[in-house]
């Protein structure tokens, strides 16, 4: 059955770096659990690990966060799981998703991407649409278990390519933040003198193609966040996004700040409490 995770059965040992770039099968055992949803896609299943929890009496819609990639490539262009990966824990993951959840007396769940933080699938597959649609179809099964009414996404680089790509499909997103997002793939292909995603796929979901379908049904509201010097996605990437959006009709609330670490990238704590922050507001 689907239920949070309980911190203490949670292990403290990182995860694996070689798992993330071999990716993880799912086994004909895998199913729902503690933390574990079972989703599937052209008749392939695969698990998705989540983390978080929910107060007791808090509001009921929940905020969501998905994490940026989890690999990099090396200058010899051999893929190697990054940093903050193989320093990572599930108990740390779980942790900070509850401290998020006490704080602001709300659901919070960082839900985990296929191949990465205990997800069964291929890392190295994302920003393709089986990605998009395993997220979907577990936020569809997570949303229909617990209860909840409307969804509120926060996505950090390839996390926010998944907000961007989900608020073209659902109706259901309240507040959608997208920090730091490579949100306009071809573009970013282009500026980087790339015949393909850095992934090596050329069959990529573009958000930026899918702008008229989030004004159909545009969530309550959009923020996008940008260091005008990221060096991983560049501003003109986000930020062609955002007039691609506007000109669909779709309102968009673009902020620029300074992001942290050498690569002016990471966005990820500023877009959380974007979201919490856009949540208590509508409560006053």
């Amino acid at each position: 059955m689907i239920s949070f995770p309980k911190i203490a059965d949670l292990p403290t040992t990182p995860f694996s770096g070689v798992d993330v770039v071999r990716g993880v099968e799912c086994a004909a055992s895998d199913g729902d659990g503690a933390g574990r949803v079972l989703v599937e896609v052209d008749g392939k299943p695969d698990v998705l690990a989540f983390y978080g929890a929910a107060p007791e009496g808090a509001p009921a819609d929940p905020v969501i966060f998905l994490r940026g990639d989890a690999v990099e490539k090396r200058d010899d262009d051999v893929v190697v799981a990054n940093e903050w990966y193989v320093a990572a824990t599930a108990y740390d993951v779980q942790a900070l998703a509850e401290q998020f959840s006490a704080c602001f007396h709300r659901p919070y769940v960082h839900l985990a991407r296929p191949g990465i933080l205990g997800s069964t699938g291929h890392h190295l597959d994302r920003r393709r649409p089986r990605e998009v649609a395993l997220v979907d179809a577990a936020l569809t099964r997570l949303k229909a278990h617990f209860g909840w009414r409307r969804l509120n996404l926060v996505g950090q680089s390839g996390g926010g390519h998944l907000v961007a790509a989900l608020i073209a499909c659902r109706d259901d997103i309240g507040c959608a933040v997208i920090t730091s997002g490579n949100t306009a793939v071809a573009q970013r292909n282009r500026e980087n003198g790339w015949a393909a995603d850095i992934t090596g796929h050329s069959d990529f979901l573009d958000p930026i193609d899918h702008v008229a379908e989030v004004a159909r049904h545009p969530p309550e509201k959009i923020i996008v966040l940008t260091d005008p010097q990221d060096r991983r996605v560049s501003a003109s990437v986000q930020t062609a996004y955002v007039e691609a959006l506007r000109r669909a009709g779709a309102a968009v609330d673009h902020r620029l700040l300074p992001a942290s670490g050498k690569l002016r990238h990471d966005l990820q704590l500023p877009g959380i409490l974007a979201a919490f922050t856009w949540l208590a507001n509508q409560s006053t």
